[in-house]
């Protein structure tokens, strides 16, 4: 049960009776009643309040459920005067005044501003002025106020003495103990007033309909042990509804945390199990360098500048055994995008050659670069097939594949693995490095990385062979998530109400007599299983 539906079981129960056990020695609230409509009289004659014409007897179809020995049904309007308000010309500046300089004036869109149900002043107070030229009228502290529409339902104590506008019909309780009883009374009647208002363009309860509302009155003394049994589990409802926030919080952020979660664990090593027959990462290396020498030797790349030795404060992590550091210009052939010259970047619907021209991630998906829209018939620095591309410039950080070769301009830089390495996993690496590249970036007017950050950045290398695990295991909890966030978005299919099996009644009433006597268990077990079956089946 969530804690809105909570709260509203424990006023319900509150207003039946079924928080606190009755007292027979308190006051019986016929007498309290009659004590109320002589303090109404008395308010009457003395001019404080005018008299109201009668309201006819509570007749029984208006009754919504028996009550206690003690308590007694009453109307609204015998607890307490109910109290429209009004609002000053808007257009007389002298009508309103900053808050504090005037009487306090409230309107429904203030009732957020509300502390622990007591509401103290509006946006704006009124002026003496402002309060003389309409009808709204001071409600004493510890007055309810209660939305009459607009929406209907908001509801608080008046913290001081106030007014309101219109869209109010406060309570003003002809004994000021009752205050709180009369507020979790008609807290717990909110759904059922709107569900009744009337009104097409928006609802509105009158004075009139709030008057003749009904209420269950108990004993004073009663209402004080309801209240505070109330006051006690709302307290926990409100622990429970911060718990809940906080629960959809994490819940919402699950999609997002759960594949950087994969991720984080898949280039720490500790995804897949190692296996001691894999070839140890650093025999990779040595072949990875051997083959970028044979590379370089034969002028299919250029010599690159020596990179910087791997030093302890460096290295975030420890790896597992047969995995080593290196740099990721240790084990890629990394090439910095060039844009070519504006005038041979064309619509490629237009030209027959040319090279497909990427200049920044506009045609990223998820994983796999889809195809650009554009050509070019002079590429300045070409991507090849199976490299990592990487966004350098505004923004930076996101990373896809492409299966082809391709023109890269200076948003992009492309990784291409060595030695036989797939791009599946440096690709998940550097997805789970987009954070910390971006906030590696530099730049005022757009951030950038350069290709040095890019070439001295640590790589955890694991064994090829573990390498491939890693990948497929990444591939199918990548497919998971995907699942988990279609779940997540799909609606909830209707219930089938033709499947309901009825809970059984008349056929099965020697079986629950055994059980109630608790000699069903003397069944044999073969006989037992046919009860079991016979009391849940549908009927025929």
């Amino acid at each position: 049960m969530k804690a809105a539906e909570l709260r509203q079981s424990i006023l319900q129960a509150a207003v039946q009776g079924k928080l606190v056990p009755q007292d027979l020695h308190d006051e019986p609230a016929s007498v309290l009643l009659e004590r109320i409509h002589a303090e109404k009289a008395r308010l009457v004659k003395e001019g404080k309040i005018k008299k109201e014409k009668p309201l006819p007897p509570i007749a029984e179809d208006e009754i919504p459920y028996d009550l206690p020995e003690g308590w007694v049904w009453c109307r609204l309007s015998d607890v307490g005067e109910i109290v429209g308000g009004s609002t000053p010309d808007t257009s007389n500046a002298s009508y309103y005044t900053d808050p504090g300089n005037g009487i306090p004036w409230i309107t429904p869109a203030d009732m957020k501003n509300a502390i622990e149900n007591t509401i103290y002043r509006g946006k704006k107070d009124i002026t003496a002025d402002g309060y003389n030229s309409c009808s709204t009228r001071i409600v004493p502290k510890g007055s309810i106020i209660f939305s009459s529409r607009a929406p209907i339902g908001l509801i608080a104590f008046a913290g001081n003495d106030l007014c309101t506008n219109q869209g109010f019909k406060s309570v003003i309780p002809y004994i000021m103990d009752l205050r709180n009883w009369i507020y979790y009374s008609l807290q717990n009647k909110t759904e059922d007033i709107i569900n009744r208002a009337p009104g097409t363009t928006f609802k509105e309860v009158s004075g009139t309909f709030m008057q003749k509302e009904i209420i269950p009155l108990p004993p004073l003394a009663e209402q004080q042990r309801i209240v505070a049994k109330v006051n006690e589990l709302m307290t926990l409802c409100d622990e429970l509804e911060a718990a809940e926030q906080e629960l959809e919080a994490l819940e919402n952020r699950f999609e997002e945390y759960l594949p950087k979660s994969i991720l984080q664990a898949a280039v720490q090593g500790k995804l897949v199990h190692q296996d001691l027959h894999d070839e140890p990462a650093s025999v990779l290396l040595e072949r990875i360098r051997a083959e970028k020498a044979r590379l370089v030797k034969e002028g299919k790349i250029k010599k690159e500048k020596p990179l910087p030795p791997i030093t302890e404060d460096e290295i975030p992590y420890d790896l597992p055994d047969g995995w080593i550091w290196s740099r990721l210009g240790d084990i890629c052939y990394i090439i910095m995008g060039q844009s070519p010259d504006g005038t041979s970047v064309i619509d490629k619907r237009n030209v027959i050659n040319g090279i497909e021209f990427h200049q920044g991630k506009s045609y990223f998906s998820d994983k796999y670069l889809k195809r650009s829209t554009q050509v070019t018939t002079d590429p300045k620095k070409i991507a090849m097939e199976n490299s990592v591309l990487l966004a350098v410039r505004a923004p930076v950080g996101s990373v896809n594949i492409t299966t082809r070769e391709i023109c890269i301009g200076r948003g992009l830089c492309a990784l291409l693995p060595l030695c036989k390495m797939t791009s599946d996993f440096l690709f998940y690496f550097l997805k789970s490095m987009e954070e910390d590249f971006v906030s590696k970036a530099t730049g005022t007017t757009f951030i950038a990385i350069t290709a040095e950050t890019i070439r001295n950045q640590l790589f955890p290398l694991p064994p090829l062979a573990e390498q491939q695990r890693i990948v497929a295991k990444v591939n199918e909890l990548m497919a998971l998530c995907e699942e988990i966030k279609a779940v997540k978005t799909k609606p909830i299919e209707q219930r089938d109400t033709n499947r309901i099996i009825d809970f059984p009644v008349a056929k099965q009433e020697e079986q629950l007599q055994l059980a109630a006597r608790g000699e069903i268990s003397k069944k044999p077990s073969a006989e037992l299983l046919q009860a079991i079956d016979d009391m849940f089946a549908e009927d025929e």
